[in-house]
């Protein structure tokens, strides 16, 4: 069965949102190859009904195709957001639910993108991973 997708474009990475911070996963939490850096558009759902598309750095591990955001950096940069637009906001839950390609976030930083419009160029994830740091 296939799995059903709310983005319009074809799915891309693995994803993972590290909830911790003091462990930056500069190694691939997979295969234990070095990360890079990937800079590139994460869509959000932030609740009630709000998406938003932020332009973040995370790690990348190539090999595995594996994206790492930090929970805290995007919890900073939403707070930062929704305190010039929209303060009430500001610690409401949220959800990364893909990307976007470059063309479509710029278009969305000078007018307005629609909900329809941000789901027909947003690229779901293939899979949401979840990993726990080990401690030796």
């Amino acid at each position: 069965m296939k799995p059903k997708r709310l983005g319009k474009q074809s799915p891309r990475y693995s994803f993972f949102l590290n909830p911790y911070s003091d462990v930056r996963f500069t190694s691939c939490p997979k295969c234990r190859k070095r990360t890079r850096q990937r800079k590139l558009p994460l869509v959000i759902h932030v609740d009630p009904f709000n998406p938003v598309a932020i332009n973040k750095t995370c790690r990348y591990c190539p090999a595995c195709d594996l994206l790492i955001a930090h929970k805290d950096e995007i919890e900073q940069q939403l707070s930062l957001l929704f305190a010039r637009h929209d303060f009430t906001l500001i610690g409401n839950d949220y959800l990364v639910i893909g990307t976007q390609d470059r063309a479509d976030w710029r278009r969305g930083m000078t007018t307005s993108l629609t909900i329809q419009e941000m789901l027909n160029s947003l690229h779901d994830f293939n899979e949401m991973l979840r990993f726990e740091p080990g401690f030796r």
